[in-house]
């Protein structure tokens, strides 16, 4: 199978993946970033292929979509053996899944339709299956690290690994079912018995979840009222000095407002007298008075007795200006400074916090419980601050409310009022702290029930599918011995003769020959030492070297087997921990691996500089791009 072209729509980190007229031989080079969607694009294959990923089973379908989107799809193009073919599969939100396969050249008649009618036709076709294929040509970068033993990494290939695996687990369950038949009606009766001595009580955590949440606000109510009352009374105490100040302002413009409004009168008067009503003997008296009090009188003067009495009039217009704009200010910092009343009423409204003893909690010693009351909350009302008379506290509302109490005053009042409201704070929050533990505990307790009901139940489901599973896995591993013998045997005669020819290829001739033992542990021969070593004993970079022509000649053994005409590899990270002399070296073994491994796919972050394969295709991928087109 050789791919052609590959289109997607919202599968993985791509909205749009297309890749069109894809070369049929040669290296296809995909590189960028960590988390650009690089190995997304070999999932897509996956995916289109098999309905999965390699890193999603098929419970997690709905993870191949694409975040937030509700559908995605992917239309394959391949030829195998001469033959074009087109798959496309569909896949959204709510589980529907479709599947379609026909021939290139003959799109409108369907080969299959359905997933599972996809699936049996493209097994004909490619002659493997999504096990086969991840085993073979499609290789993830973890595949080939494997930790040791490194010989579980070669059972894994050779598929003997997964049989081992399983017949293990099946001998291990059978071990347990066999002491847990005697021992779960015993162990279930014990945990129901556990359970009652709990004395679970529903409801309990609500309601002291309710108690801790009540008085939290409570807390944060009588901090605010301190906090106000506080700042109310820095208000107040700047505000009263500058409403004295604004009333003595307001007083003498007043006082100086009535000397110009007489003044004013007096000049207005003397000159209607003298220049309208000079005949009169009242006019004649005022104008000797004027001869006798200035000698150098003129008559010429009289008109500058108007001016005067004019501006006069103006000034008392002035001062009356001014004896408003005090008299205003003075009530806005009156206004301000009364705030101090409410901020009084509100910190006196706080009543005494008594602490008193909650209801013990279930299954708690009376010595615990006091303690969850909260210790020392219960101190002796003698050392409790006092707090101010309510006479005290009326006589100075009234007082402040005429903006008349003292600045002195105020802050006596309001510091002891502030600390006897602190000191309530301080035994709500010893009892807020108690609430949260016994809110702690109540949790856990409530932990401890769903966790024996979950174990009762379970084990009960155990007690009637023991009989029937032992013998299942009986039978199983009966038949798993027989195909890992048979596995053995054929992988470990076949594989040795195709890693000789790619062994001294990706290791530089450093090592040519491998001794795979029955119980397929991997063994390499060092001309250095002129004898066999463990995977153990060479650098990891050659481990994975060694690995990755493992699973190449595995990839051979299948197209060799199984695959009808040419086939393409997908390698994800092969060099991830490859020096660039190693990658090198191992990018132009590859070009000339195999007649028939004629397209391999190879991801990778960067490639070597110097190199001198040519890339049938380079692929960039972006992380800050969820499209690719090439």
């Amino acid at each position: 199978m050789i791919i052609k072209s590959v289109k997607a729509e919202n599968v993985l980190k791509y909205a749009s993946l297309e890749l069109n007229e894809l070369p049929q031989q040669g290296i296809i080079a995909i590189s960028g970033e960590n988390e650009s969607g690089k190995s997304t694009i070999g999932e897509t294959v996956c995916f289109a292929l098999f309905g999965r990923t390699f890193s999603l089973g098929p419970d997690d379908l709905d993870k191949v979509l694409r975040w937030g989107e509700h559908h995605c799809s992917v239309v394959l193009e391949f030829t195998v053996d001469g033959v074009d073919y087109q798959l496309s599969r569909f896949l959204d939100r709510d589980g529907n899944h479709s599947a379609r396969l026909s021939r290139a050249d003959d799109r409108d008649n369907a080969l299959a339709r359905g997933v599972k009618s996809v699936a049996d036709r493209l097994f004909e076709i490619l002659g493997y299956e999504f096990d086969e294929f991840v085993e073979s040509f499609y290789l993830a970068q973890r595949e080939i690290t494997t930790p040791h033993p490194h010989s579980v990494a070669v059972k894994t290939m050779a598929g003997v690994a997964p049989l081992e695996y399983v017949a293990a687990s099946f001998e291990e369950e059978i071990a347990q079912f066999d002491e847990m038949r005697e021992e779960l009606d015993a162990e279930a009766e014990a945990l129901r018995q556990e359970l009652d001595e709990l004395d679970f009580q529903e409801g309990y955590l609500v309601e002291l979840e309710d108690a801790k949440n009540a008085l939290e606000a409570e807390i944060g109510a009588n901090k605010s009222a301190v906090e106000n009352l506080e700042q109310a009374a820095d208000i107040y105490a700047a505000n009263q000095p500058e409403i004295r100040r604004a009333r003595g302002k307001q007083g003498r413009a007043r006082f100086w407002r009535f000397v110009s409004f007489v003044l004013a009168l007096v000049c207005g008067g003397a000159w209607f007298m003298l220049a309208q009503k000079p005949d009169l003997a009242q006019s004649q008296q005022l104008l000797q008075l004027l001869q006798q009090l200035l000698p150098n009188w003129q008559d010429a003067w009289i008109p500058y007795i108007g001016f005067a009495g004019i501006g006069f009039a103006v000034l008392m217009l002035v001062f009356w200006i001014r004896a408003a704009s005090h008299g205003s200010r003075a009530q806005r910092l009156a206004e301000d400074a009364r705030v101090l009343g409410d901020a009084l009423e509100k910190a006196r409204a706080v009543s005494a916090f008594e602490g008193e003893a909650e209801e013990e909690a279930p299954d708690e010693t009376t010595e615990d419980s006091d303690i969850a009351v909260g210790g020392e909350m219960n101190l002796s009302l003698a050392d409790e601050p006092e707090r101010p008379e309510e006479s005290r506290y009326a006589a100075l509302l009234s007082r402040v409310e005429d903006v008349a109490a003292d600045v002195s005053e105020v802050r006596s009042y309001v510091d002891q009022e502030a600390r006897w409201l602190r000191e309530q704070i301080n035994r709500k929050e010893e009892r807020f702290w108690a609430l949260g533990q016994e809110v702690d505990r109540e949790m856990e307790r409530v932990r401890q029930v769903a966790r024996l009901s979950e174990v009762i139940d379970g084990l009960e489901a155990k007690m009637a599918d023991l009989d029937a599973n032992r013998e299942k896995r009986l039978k199983a591993i009966e038949l798993l011995e027989g195909a890992s013998g048979y596995v053995s045997s054929n992988f470990n005669r076949d594989i040795r003769d195709l890693v000789a020819r790619t062994l001294p290829v990706f290791t530089q001739g450093r090592y040519e020959h491998l001794r795979i033992d029955p119980d397929l542990t991997v063994r390499v021969f060092s001309s250095d030492k002129r004898d066999f070593m463990d995977l153990d004993e060479v650098s990891s970079g050659t481990q994975r070297q060694i690995m990755l022509a493992l699973r190449l000649a595995l990839s051979e053994k299948l197209l060799v087997r199984r695959v009808h005409g040419d086939q393409f590899a997908f390698l994800d990270e092969p060099f991830a921990f490859f020096d660039e002399e190693r990658t090198r070296y191992a990018l132009k073994a590859l070009t000339g691996l195999s007649d028939k491994l004629t397209q391999i796919w190879i991801v990778a972050q960067v490639y070597p500089e110097g190199t001198d394969v040519e890339f049938a295709r380079s692929i960039r991928c972006s992380r800050d791009l969820d499209a690719l087109s090439a």
